[in-house]
């Protein structure tokens, strides 16, 4: 993902409008949210709802932890910004970053997705061990002013965590500065033996007026490009989701194991 090093130059030094235009150029057209089957998500798509999850309930316990800082150089940057008896009331430098690392993490939530479809662990771990089922969408069909393009990010994957020292000084003290999300971003860094989710996410800053903020749906303008159903999806269950999606014009598949030499699925329309 060598463009997202132009994403980081243009944000940085050109101008953040510019960034999330060249960021919406690189954004596939096909992006796969893996799902268990229950009937709130099936009514999640008749409402146009996307399933949104608080950090905490990832199952990755780094998840949103993937930065590191210098805590020297913080150390004397509050120094001069803060009086020295309010940095005596924590207990290190380090709680103070840790702090507002929590903060933000409480205060986002993430709708993830996978560029793959064809994925067996992804089935496996997301969609209850092949009997659920994956929703296509195409974000491109959004402009990239609409929240939903804009604030929808590829993951990194790495064997270290990133430095955000210098970003943690710019946004110090400025919740809706719009590096902030940047820094949520960065904070979503993942470890490289994540890397086969090939995943994006769009993360949801939490407003000034939402007083209540945990997992849940959230309103999304996009219809579903397709469906795809597990290969061990309950048959009974097939015509069903059928008859609740029919006046949406949604192309519904089920997944087969193939009959090849090689390890691979098919697709059948049940349209």
């Amino acid at each position: 993902m060598e463009w997202f090093k132009e994403f980081l130059r243009l944000y940085f030094r050109v101008g953040i409008e510019e960034a999330y235009k060249f960021k919406y150029r690189n954004i596939p057209s096909k992006l796969y949210k893996y799902q268990p089957y229950k009937e709130n998500r099936i009514s999640a798509i008749i409402n146009k709802k996307l399933w949104f999850s608080m950090p905490k309930d990832m199952n990755d316990p780094f998840d949103c932890r993937g930065v590191c800082w210098n805590t020297d150089e913080i150390e004397n940057f509050l120094k001069t910004r803060v009086h020295k008896d309010k940095i005596k009331e924590f207990d290190s430098i380090d709680s103070i970053v840790e702090g507002a690392i929590a903060s933000l993490r409480n205060n986002i939530k993430i709708s993830c997705f996978s560029e793959e479809l064809f994925s067996m662990p992804m089935w496996s771990h997301y969609a209850d061990n092949h009997i659920g089922f994956c929703i296509e969408y195409d974000f491109t069909r959004l402009s990239y002013e609409n929240d939903l393009t804009k604030y929808l990010f590829p993951v990194g994957y790495d064997s270290r965590r990133y430095d955000i020292t210098n970003l943690f000084k710019k946004t110090f003290n400025e919740p809706y500065d719009p590096r902030v999300i940047l820094l949520c971003f960065l904070m979503n860094l993942k470890h490289s033996s994540w890397s086969y989710e090939k995943e994006w996410r769009i993360i949801k800053m939490r407003l000034p007026e939402e007083k209540e903020f945990t997992s849940g749906l959230e309103d999304c303008p996009l219809k579903p490009t397709a469906i795809y159903l597990g290969v061990n999806f309950d048959k009974n269950e097939v015509h069903s989701v059928k008859e609740k999606l029919k006046n949406f014009d949604i192309p519904i598949y089920v997944l087969k194991v193939s009959n090849s030499e090689f390890f691979e699925m098919e697709l059948e329309s049940i349209n």
